[in-house]
C-alpha cells in the first residue's frame, strides 16, 4: 500500500493529521515542522535541513534539525558545495543520493571532506525543488552508517512526500506575494493624505491610515453612551440593511455608496462605499470608509482632487489637517480653536506649508488645493 496513505486502524489518525498539517501550512516555519514531523514518521535519519533562497546553486538560508549530534555543538552546513555540479547538470531532478552523485562525480568525495573533514553523515538523499529552470529549495536527509540503505518504501515515502512539500512551496510563495503586495498597499495608504479605513461587515477594522484611526476614535468618543474604543469602526444603523438590499447609495449621487452625518458631532460625516465581492469561500462584504470634516457651516463636505493630494503628500498629517481648513475658509484663530492649538502654533505651522509648498500666501494655498 501507498507510504502516503493512512493505514486502518488506531495509528491512522495521528498519521492523517500530520499530511493535513503539512498540505495547510501557510508560512515557512509551519511548514519546515510539519515536513520533520512526517519524515521522523518513516525515515530514521541523523539530521535535516531545508534549504531555500538559493542563487547559482548555493542556499543563503536554511533550517536545520539535527538527532543526537555526537558533537553538542554540531550544525549541518548550509551549503549545496556537493550537490551542487550535479544539479547543474541534471535540472529538474527530484529526488537523487550522496551514493548517486558520487558514483557520476568521484570529486565529490573531496568536497565533502573540504566541507565537513569529521561529518556526522554517511549517505544523503535529497529532495530538490524547482522554480523555472532554477532550484527554489533542497530538503536534505542525512543519515548514519546504519542506515544508509534507502529501502524500497522509504523511496517509495519520498516521491509521494515530494510533490506535498512542492505544493507547500508554493502556496508560500502565492501567499508572500500577497503580504508583500498587501504591505505595499498599506504602505502607500499610510502616506496618502485621506481619512480611509476597510471594516467588514460586522464593522470591524480591517485596515486604517493614520489620518483614519484619529477620526475613528473621534467619532466613536463622540457617541453618546458609547465605550470609548479607537480600534473599532461601527457601521451607521441601516447603512449596511441599504446595502444588502440593494438601493442605490444616498445624498452623493453615486451607486453603492451612503454619506451619513454623525449623531452627535457638527461637521463630522463619514462616506461608505461597498467593496466590489469576490468569487471564492467567504462571500461576506467589506467596506471602504472615508470620514469628512465640514468646519464651515452650511458647507458642503469637500473631498480632495487628485493634484490636491498630491500637493498634501508633501506635508506632515497636522499640516495637511491645517492647509485644508485653511482651504475651507477659517481664519487662524478659528484653526486654532477647532484643532484645540494656539494660534501662534497654527501661525508656526502655516509658515512650515508655505516653505515646503514654495508659496507665500493663502490665496496660492487655496489656488494649489482647489
Amino acid at each position: 500500500m501507498s507510504a502516503l496513505i493512512p493505514q486502518r486502524g488506531a495509528s491512522a489518525d495521528p498519521y492523517r493529521a500530520l499530511v493535513v498539517d503539512l498540505q495547510s501550512s501557510l508560512d515557512l516555519e509551519s511548514t519546515w515542522k510539519a515536513c520533520l514531523k512526517l519524515i521522523a514518521s518513516k525515515l530514521p535519519h541523523r539530521s535535516c535541513s531545508l534549504m531555500f533562497n538559493i542563487v547559482n546553486y548555493e542556499p543563503t538560508d536554511a533550517r536545520h534539525h539535527v538527532v543526537l549530534p555526537r558533537n553538542p555543538d554540531y550544525v549541518p552546513a548550509t551549503s549545496l558545495t556537493i550537490s551542487g555540479p550535479y544539479l547543474a547538470r541534471h535540472p529538474q531532478i527530484k529526488l537523487y543520493t550522496y551514493s548517486q552523485i558520487v558514483s557520476e562525480d568521484p570529486d565529490a568525495h573531496r568536497r565533502r571532506l573540504d566541507q565537513e573533514p569529521d561529518p556526522e553523515w554517511n549517505e544523503f538523499i535529497h529532495l530538490a525543488f524547482w522554480h523555472d529552470s532554477r532550484p527554489e529549495a533542497v530538503l536534505s536527509i542525512r543519515r548514519p552508517p546504519d542506515q544508509s540503505q534507502v529501502t524500497a518504501e522509504e523511496h517509495a515515502f519520498l516521491e509521494q512526500l515530494h510533490p506535498m512539500i512542492e505544493a507547500a512551496l508554493r502556496r508560500l510563495r502565492a501567499v508572500e506575494g500577497e503580504r508583500s503586495r498587501r504591505s505595499s498597499y498599506e504602505h502607500f495608504l499610510r502616506q496618502v493624505p485621506l481619512t480611509v479605513m476597510f471594516v467588514n461587515a460586522a464593522g470591524e477594522s480591517l485596515f486604517a491610515n493614520n489620518e483614519a484611526e484619529k477620526q475613528c476614535g473621534r467619532w466613536n468618543r463622540g457617541l453618546r453612551g458609547s465605550v470609548d474604543s479607537d480600534a473599532c469602526f461601527r457601521l451607521p444603523e441601516a447603512v449596511g440593511a441599504m446595502f444588502e438590499a440593494g438601493k442605490p447609495g444616498a445624498n452623493d449621487g453615486q451607486p453603492g455608496s451612503v454619506r451619513r452625518p454623525h449623531p452627535a458631532l457638527t461637521g463630522l460625516s463619514v462616506k461608505i462605499d461597498r467593496n466590489w465581492q469576490f468569487s471564492g469561500l467567504q462571500m461576506s462584504p467589506s467596506y471602504v470608509v472615508t470620514f469628512l470634516d465640514e468646519p464651515v457651516a452650511g458647507e458642503a463636505p469637500q473631498e480632495s482632487s487628485q493634484a490636491a493630494l498630491l500637493v498634501l503628500q508633501r506635508l506632515t498629517p497636522t499640516e495637511r489637517r491645517v492647509a485644508q481648513l485653511v482651504a475651507r475658509g477659517l481664519r487662524n484663530h478659528k484653526i486654532a480653536e477647532h484643532l484645540s492649538r494656539s494660534r501662534r502654533t497654527v501661525e508656526f505651522q502655516l509658515n512650515s506649508i508655505y516653505r515646503k509648498l514654495d508659496i507665500r500666501s493663502r490665496t496660492e494655498l487655496v489656488r494649489a488645493l482647489s
